[in-house]
């Protein structure tokens, strides 16, 4: 019971931060507005306002998230653990077509890269309840805090850019790629007789986020990404992280 209240906890302070996060953005943008209202106005009497031309673009980002049904196995025995996920890197994209796709589908698509240098793996000290097929019964396990630190790289991210036009000041998107990810030690789950992870984890991933221009080329961007974590078989062992929800900040410098 202790170990379900603590993720719940756990889930609720993280919302509450996506939610302090945007009402933050939703602010800084309207004072944008504000101050830019001028500059929109005369953009309107030339009409279509499109001599902004973004190609490319460099930012950073922080990342935090967890997998909300997170189960460990160590032969019959299983049990549900907290996991909490952090990672915090840069990201380069580039935009691959022009303005193109009827009503709401119009858009670019983007070409991204992400180079994450610092990831992290926490699971803080808990209490689970512990099953065993064997004894048949469930039992209450204590275990330790730890960490697991890695690196990780998404060379294939291709990102549709919702977009009126290229000087459009909220741009909402979806994503779809795939990267790998490097560990420490093996992850997840560490390592034993007979469930030997992996070091090296392969990222399908799906995300949904909005780029918000508060300057003519600069963007607060956030995002939700459902990151799929797995070996594919390079360990002996693959339990991996069926799916992980990551909300991300961050902010990018357009050219």
């Amino acid at each position: 019971m202790n170990a379900v209240r603590g993720k719940l906890c756990a889930s609720l302070q993280l919302f509450r931060l996506v939610v302090f996060t945007i009402g933050i953005a939703c602010t800084v943008v309207s004072s944008a507005r504000s101050e830019d209202a001028p500059e929109r106005v005369a953009a309107g009497q030339q009409g279509q306002g499109d001599e902004i031309h973004r190609s490319w673009r460099v930012g950073g980002f922080f990342t935090g998230g967890f997998p909300p049904n997170y189960e460990m196995h160590v032969g019959e025995i299983h049990y549900q653990e907290e996991l909490q996920l952090y990672n915090a890197g840069f990201e380069g994209g580039k935009m691959l077509t022009a303005l193109r796709g009827p009503a709401f589908l119009r858009g670019r698509c983007e070409a991204v890269v992400e180079v994450i240098p610092f990831w992290l793996a926490y699971s803080p000290k808990q209490e689970d309840v512990v099953y065993d097929p064997i004894n048949q019964y469930p039992g209450i396990g204590g275990f330790p805090s730890y960490s697991v630190h890695g690196v990780s790289v998404t060379p294939l991210l291709f990102r549709w850019n919702f977009m009126k036009r290229d000087s459009s000041r909220i741009v909402p998107w979806v994503q779809l790629g795939s990267g790998l990810l490097w560990t420490a030690r093996p992850f997840p789950q560490g390592e034993g007789q007979g469930y030997y992870t992996s070091r090296i984890n392969f990222t399908p991933q799906v995300g949904v986020g909005q780029n918000i221009f508060t300057k003519k080329n600069q963007s607060l961007n956030m995002a939700v990404k459902a990151v799929h974590i797995s070996s594919a078989g390079l360990g002996e062992y693959n339990p991996g992280v069926v799916v992980s929800l990551q909300f991300s900040l961050g902010y990018s410098w357009w050219k």
